[in-house]
């Protein structure tokens, strides 16, 4: 005996709604907002602060370096930061320029804008030092 197989109308509000049901999944995980303003569309992470000194001082190393397209003055009048953030469940380290406020220190739990080497680098309300 042969199974009917359901009409093609009661198939395509099933397959709609699974689509549907996908795309919002999957969106739903992009839209994070830390504390209302820092969006991570916009390239912004939660990052702990690991060093903070002179662009010659540091000592670690990372990927990504913003002291590479820095000028002479900004390399000798600016701090710089080693900082650790994740990204696809792995650690990652990045050096970038710190503005003159907030004070910044190491151990720092901050948001740090990714693509950015003007010093968007903010301290997060959950840290309490």
């Amino acid at each position: 005996m042969h199974e009917k197989p359901l009409p093609t109308m009661l198939m395509r509000p099933c397959a709609a709604t699974a689509v549907v049901a996908g795309i919002l999944v999957v969106t739903s995980g992009c839209a994070t907002v830390y504390e209302g303003k820092f969006a991570f569309n916009d390239g912004w992470r939660k990052a702990t602060v690991e060093e903070v000194t002179s662009s010659t001082q540091l000592s670690g190393t990372a990927a990504s370096d913003c002291r590479e397209g820095a000028s002479i003055s900004q390399l000798r009048d600016n701090r710089f930061a080693l900082v650790a953030y994740a990204e696809s469940g792995h650690l990652r380290r990045r050096i970038v320029a710190l503005p003159l406020q907030p004070r910044i220190q190491a151990g720092n739990a901050v948001y740090i804008k990714l693509r950015s080497c003007s010093g968007e680098i903010a301290l997060r309300a959950d840290f309490a030092p």
